[in-house]
């Protein structure tokens, strides 16, 4: 396949080094001087767990519409989402446009990119050290991709599950991503309290449940509005969560562990203005009211 990446952070460094290592061709939109290093020295993502270093070619290219591409690949911050939208209708022929972005507001954000568009979020976090991409799988929650019958979708996902990363489908990816955005904003406020420090965290209890009754209060909601697509990994959290000791322990267990600091807080740190526009999303789709109180409570830490 040809494949454009637009954004190549952690999660485009990642995705683009399985699928150029694995003989698709990858170009890279040019941004700044992140892009100028893929030009001289490639790819480059390291996985923490094992150690190993991928490298692969990518050329950089300055407009979308210069050549053809089976798929375009956009890893952007949610901030960038209407730009990059407006940079993609130049895109030449239909090729398969994948977002894998925090957009609770799902397609309807996407409208005027041609092709077939299609959603999806990464099963994976990490940080940039120099020009390498260091990331962490989370094994908790699996690359989620719509479930679309596209063909250029199904040869990513079969790519991505040859290099050993998990792959769950869902028929609704709009609704994942609204409850996904909920559990992001909770989960940011409580780390901002204690200065994105995930073990501080996880050893407060009290902030802890404060953040779980705010995720379950706002997928009660959704569910009321008839939002489905609730992710399998946090269902757990829509019973109750102060009484279901399981869920305190999932998430004090996972803030402990190199997931916690990978994964979570690292773009807890430097990804303060999407989590706040992702809180506003949030806000402004679950209404204040004395049944999300928690919700309320745990997002205004984001204004300290």
């Amino acid at each position: 396949m040809d494949v454009l990446l637009v954004g190549a952070g952690v999660i485009g460094t990642v995705f683009g080094t399985q699928l150029s290592a694995t003989g698709h061709r990858v170009s890279v939109l040019a941004h700044g001087r992140r892009t100028r290093r893929i030009e001289d020295r490639g790819l480059r993502a390291r996985d923490a767990a094992s150690g190993v270093l991928t490298q692969a070619p990518a050329r950089v290219v300055d407009r979308v519409g210069d050549s053809l591409y089976d798929l375009v690949l956009v890893t952007v911050r949610r901030e960038q989402i209407d730009q990059v939208v407006t940079t993609l209708a130049d895109l030449a022929g239909r090729p398969t446009v994948a977002f894998s972005v925090n957009n609770p507001h799902g397609r309807a954000r996407l409208a005027g990119v041609p092709g077939t568009v299609v959603q999806a979020f990464p099963g994976l976090g990490g940080a940039m050290d120099d020009d390498v991409a260091v990331y962490r799988r989370t094994f908790q929650q699996p690359t989620t991709v719509e479930a679309h019958p596209d063909p250029v979708l199904g040869e990513f996902c079969t790519t991505l599950a040859r290099r050993g990363f998990a792959i769950g489908r869902t028929t609704d990816m709009d609704g994942w991503l609204t409850h996904h955005a909920a559990a992001v904003v909770c989960l940011a406020g409580a780390l901002r309290l204690h200065d994105n420090d995930p073990v501080r965290l996880a050893a407060d209890r009290s902030t802890l449940t404060v953040m779980c009754r705010g995720a379950a209060e706002a997928f009660a909601v959704l569910r009321a509005q008839g939002v489905g697509g609730l992710p399998l990994s946090l269902s757990l959290m829509i019973r109750r969560p102060v009484a279901h000791p399981v869920a305190m322990l999932y998430f004090a267990r996972l803030l402990r562990s190199p997931v916690g600091e990978l994964c979570l807080a690292s773009h807890a740190r430097t990804a303060g203005h999407e989590i706040d526009v992702l809180a506003d999303d949030v806000l402004g789709l679950i209404p204040s009211s004395p049944s999300t109180r928690n919700l309320y409570e745990i997002t205004r830490l984001l204004r300290r």
